[in-house]
């Protein structure tokens, strides 16, 4: 019987689970250099008896399985990249029960459930209701703007049923994702001596007007946005007006129409500021904002992850908001949500943790969904 295979498979795993998870969180995968962890990936998989394992242009490590013709076949997707550069000092440790190192969380312990789920369909060839493509993808963090999973989609969209993202912790169900998009914006002026040239524009002082006025935007509950700025560079010493500045900001929207108000907005400040200074914008990023998705079906999937994490997890989650490989098949209409398969803290810093125990949990969790609506006993 499939379910007694699924159950040791599980029971033999829990332990091993921590040491796979502490294996890949080791391997360094900042965002754009995922390669090491996509060849070991890419192994654990051929190793298991995967047939058709591949990585695309994009770098994303792929395993088909059982897929089938048209709008039929699922994905289940979890990323590899962290936010940590190459050179971070990757040790797991262990402490109060604690899993403790960057990265371990976000998202290394959603791909090492993951992983294993898709050993285990290697191996045991389990019937299926429908295709699964299993993806470990790259670039999801930060300026990586999703290109793993968007090259995906771009591929295999006619061929994607639903898509569901495996990242964060098991406590939520993220149902709506915020779109995004991210500016450099480089401010140019003549400069000069700071006393034998005062009076000349200054480039740190017109980007500080843009800035200015950026902050006086007022979101309302009809238009909900935000706007941050996360960096800022400017001139070349005390005594010089400065000739060059630079900072870059975002917006962030759960809706398309108030994305374009608000790219509008900050072009009409840049316009208004560019009589005194050469101004260039650059759009470094972009995620988008869902359009065109079937509510009833992602309200299925909604009830589905409820329903698995009361029963494995025995919490009833909060439904919330991220930005996640979702955006970009709910982009394009295909139902899409986010789930967790562990519980921590702290990601994005290098004191990020998880429980050690909610792994084997979050492993048992990813089974009880699959079993329950992907599997099929022969």
């Amino acid at each position: 019987m499939l379910r007694d295979k699924a159950l040791k498979y599980i029971d033999d795993n829990s332990e091993k689970i921590v040491d796979l998870l502490k294996q890949i969180t080791e391997i360094p995968a900042p965002t754009g250099d995922e390669g090491r962890r996509s060849e070991f990936i890419e192994q654990y998989l051929e190793n298991a008896g995967a047939v058709g394992v591949y990585r695309d242009k994009a770098g994303n490590v792929v395993y088909p399985y059982g897929i089938r013709h048209g709008r039929n076949n699922a994905v289940m997707i979890a990323h590899m990249d962290t936010v940590f550069p190459k050179d971070t000092e990757l040790e797991v440790t262990e402490k109060g029960g604690k899993l403790l190192c960057p990265g371990i969380g976000d998202d290394t312990a959603n791909v090492a459930c993951l992983l294993l789920l898709a050993a285990f369909a290697a191996k045991e060839k389990p019937a299926i209701r429908c295709g699964i493509f299993f993806v470990f993808g790259t670039c999801e963090e930060g300026l990586g703007n999703l290109k793993g999973s968007k090259r995906f989609m771009e591929e295999h969209a006619d061929f994607v049923s639903h898509f569901w993202a495996f990242d964060l912790y098991y406590r939520k169900i993220y149902t709506d994702m915020v779109g995004s998009i991210r500016y450099r914006i480089k401010v140019h002026t003549t400069g000069g001596h700071s006393y034998l040239n005062f009076g000349n524009p200054n480039a740190i002082h017109v980007a500080s007007q843009i800035i200015n006025d950026l902050y006086r935007m007022q979101p309302t509950d009809e238009e909900k946005y935000t706007y941050n700025v996360g960096t800022i560079a400017g001139g070349n010493s005390v005594n010089s007006i400065a000739e060059q500045a630079a900072f870059t900001m975002e917006f962030r929207t759960g809706e398309s129409d108030v994305m374009k108000k608000c790219d509008q907005a900050i072009h009409d400040i840049v316009k208004h500021y560019s009589k005194n200074a050469q101004i260039e914008m650059e759009v470094i990023g972009k995620r988008p904002c869902a359009q065109g998705v079937p509510e009833e079906s992602v309200e299925k999937m909604i009830s589905r992850a409820r329903e698995s994490i009361r029963s494995i997890i025995g919490i009833d989650p909060e439904e919330s908001t991220a930005s996640t490989d979702c955006n970009i098949p709910l982009s394009m209409g295909v139902p899409a949500i986010c789930i967790g398969l562990c519980d921590g803290a702290l990601l994005h810093t290098e004191e990020e943790w998880i429980w050690k125990d909610s792994v084997a949990k979050g492993l048992r969790l990813l089974f009880h969904l699959v079993y329950r609506y992907y599997f099929a006993e022969d």
